[in-house]
């Protein structure tokens, strides 16, 4: 008796995979700047977004400096099932920031960019 092989991705995966990539898109078009990078120099998101990515450091006066665009979301708690959807833990962050996050969890965790699941 020949049997189907086995599938790859669940039809309800494949669903949530498919939903997960248009609202990865809106959420990326939402927020444009590296979250991380905002985080650590202690700069709100909407003064990014108001001035198109140039932010000054160091005051008024200072030089401008360009705020790294994200490309990539970072999920705080794990990707398993509904959590895969659940925009509350997403963040949008620069390739640089998600491999920092990855690279060193310890200090991800310290600066709650990692939840303990």
């Amino acid at each position: 008796m020949n049997r189907a092989p086995l599938r790859r991705i669940s039809a309800r995966r494949l669903e949530a995979t498919s939903l997960y990539h248009y609202r990865r898109k809106q959420f990326l078009r939402s927020h444009p700047y590296c979250q991380v990078w905002l985080a650590e120099h202690d700069i709100d998101e909407a003064t990014a977004i108001r001035d198109l990515g140039f932010v000054r450091l160091a005051g008024p006066s200072g030089p401008a400096t360009v705020v790294p665009l994200s490309t990539e979301i970072h999920h705080r708690n794990k990707r398993r099932g509904a959590d895969l959807l659940d925009q509350k833990h997403w963040m949008a962050v620069s390739t640089d920031a998600h491999r920092r996050i990855e690279g060193n969890k310890a200090w991800a965790r310290a600066q709650g960019f990692l939840l303990d699941f």
